[in-house]
């Protein structure tokens, strides 16, 4: 089956009431279920989840990235690695409403609504003041654009597929040798691409230098505690759009929190260790991992909102974390029980 991308930017905007509970997932990088399947099997637990939703007769929105033909590159094996719980989101569909809103990873939206029964939209209103999209409309260096921010998801789910490992951020949660000899070579090629920056300001192309410093510095604050730097711009969108809470996915980091009168939700992500769920109850959200039980608030988010992210350049940031022969500060001290 071929896909093409749809452009989300062109998707509908849906308006539903709050006067029933709303259950909002997001991330779930379902695959081809190989080990370079992110999701891990966590198909029962997910199902359990979902049973839950149909026994109370609420909304289930799963907010963007939930097939991952990235990874799978075909919808086929997706569905047999995870068929059954395929199967129990589409019956949930038919007996009450499941909302699917197209995040970067999402192809063709014509297969959710063919296959799956689900609603598909762009954007999604709760009530009069509550916004809810994937997120991947605040990152720089993704917005609208998505097809054009996939061929570097391609080759990196490449990798990781040809070498049975995880090349991710941030790097003491995937502290692996293969991994911290990808971020060395990352820092190689920086510098690098350093020196051809320079070279570049001297002909006058400032613009293309200052793209590839942007984009490294954007990096580094993923590594350090705002992935897809998305915390701010959805902030400030909620402040021109008069909703009270923005609730985003894409940064696979869960939160709940109020900043400057508005308030945050990021619904995590079911990746790797991850099953995180959040809950609109009569105007309340909570943010819980289904597996560790926690709830998450702010804490997450403490180096992004205590504003020490807003200056972190790439160069700083490895003078400080980098130990030499391949040890970095951060997973040391993990290593360590310290982190």
């Amino acid at each position: 089956m071929a896909f093409s991308w749809a452009n989300t930017g062109d998707d509908p905007v849906l308006r539903i009431s709050a006067d029933r509970p709303v259950t909002i997932i997001s991330d779930l990088h379902l695959g081809d279920g190989s080990r370079s399947d992110a999701f891990m099997g966590k198909d029962r637990l997910l199902m359990d989840l979902v049973d839950e939703v149909g026994r109370e007769n609420g909304v289930l929105v799963i907010n963007g990235d939930a097939i991952d033909l990235l990874q799978a590159h075909d919808l086929t094996p997706v569905l047999r690695a995870h068929g059954p719980l395929m199967r129990a989101i589409a019956d949930l569909a038919g007996k009450t409403r499941v909302i699917y809103l197209t995040g970067n990873h999402d192809h063709d939206i014509r297969v959710y609504r063919d296959f799956l029964r689900w609603e598909v939209a762009g954007r999604l209103w709760i009530g009069e003041d509550i916004s809810v999209q994937h997120g991947h409309q605040f990152d720089p260096f993704i917005g609208e654009d998505v097809k054009a921010a996939s061929l570097m998801t391609r080759v990196h789910h490449g990798v990781e597929r040809q070498f049975g490992v995880w090349l991710r951020i941030p790097l003491h949660d995937f502290y692996t040798l293969p991994n911290r000899l990808t971020f060395w070579l990352g820092y190689r090629l920086w510098r690098v691409t350093s020196a051809r920056n320079r070279l570049l300001r001297l002909v006058g192309l400032t613009a293309v230098a200052d793209r590839s410093q942007r984009y490294m510095d954007y990096w580094v604050r993923g590594e350090a505690g705002d992935p897809m730097t998305l915390t701010f711009p959805a902030l400030a969108y909620g402040s021109t759009s008069g909703a009270r809470a923005v609730v985003c996915g894409h940064a696979h980091m869960p939160g709940n929190f109020v900043e400057n009168g508005v308030r945050y939700v990021n619904t995590g992500s079911w990746t790797f260790r991850q099953a995180q769920v959040t809950r609109l109850v009569d105007g309340e959200f909570t943010v819980k991992d289904r597996i560790t039980g926690r709830e998450y608030g702010s804490d997450l988010y403490r180096t992004a909102l205590s504003g020490e992210l807003q200056h972190l350049q790439f160069e700083r940031w490895w003078r400080n974390e980098y130990l030499g022969w391949l040890r970095f500060r951060k997973g040391e001290l993990k290593k360590s029980g310290l982190g």
